[in-house]
């Protein structure tokens, strides 16, 4: 198929990106699409979240939580707030958000000086990414998915069940 000879350059609009989500499934692979969402972040100054689905609720107490690059943290948990200094906090603090931090540091080195934050919450994967995408104002969804290999893992995987609720771009690096 031809372009439409009577569209021009100037009527095309480029994508604008100010915030990103990247899913993370705390797997190695799912770090090409932090290195995707790093790119287009120092290309277009996007913030970046990171958004990690916890498989085990106990990691978390019930809880759901945001931290950012400046330290901020909160936890919310379904009936009540959980203080700084209780058990589920010490838990989070271990191994998760050491290795949060230490991607962070590796996209501040990548040469991103663009905020960059990252929350973790427990559920089913499909509808907290699809809640925390219409919940937030994002501009695009970078995710990996190891299903695409084929087209029947295609049709059933988790990617295209996410990609079928949001009204958001999504990119998938291979």
């Amino acid at each position: 198929m031809f372009p439409d000879p009577t569209e021009s350059i100037s009527e095309f609009v480029l994508p604008s990106y100010k915030k990103i989500l990247v899913t993370h499934d705390g797997k190695d692979r799912s770090n090409k699409a932090i290195n995707h969402a790093v790119f287009l972040s120092k290309l277009s100054g996007a913030e970046i979240v990171i958004l990690q689905i916890v498989d085990d609720a106990e990691e978390l107490g019930g809880a759901s939580v945001k931290i950012s690059n400046n330290q901020e943290l909160s936890l919310s948990a379904t009936t009540s707030t959980i203080s700084e200094s209780s058990k589920s906090e010490k838990d989070i603090a271990g191994s998760l958000i050491n290795s949060m931090e230490e991607k962070i540091k590796k996209i501040e080195q990548a040469g991103c000086n663009n905020k960059v934050s990252y929350k973790f919450k427990t559920g089913k994967v499909i509808d907290e990414i699809v809640n925390e995408t219409n919940q937030t104002n994002y501009d695009l969804i970078v995710m990996t998915s190891f299903h695409l290999n084929s087209w029947l893992g295609a049709l059933f995987s988790n990617t295209r069940k996410i990609i079928s609720n949001v009204n958001t771009s999504v990119l998938i690096p291979q």
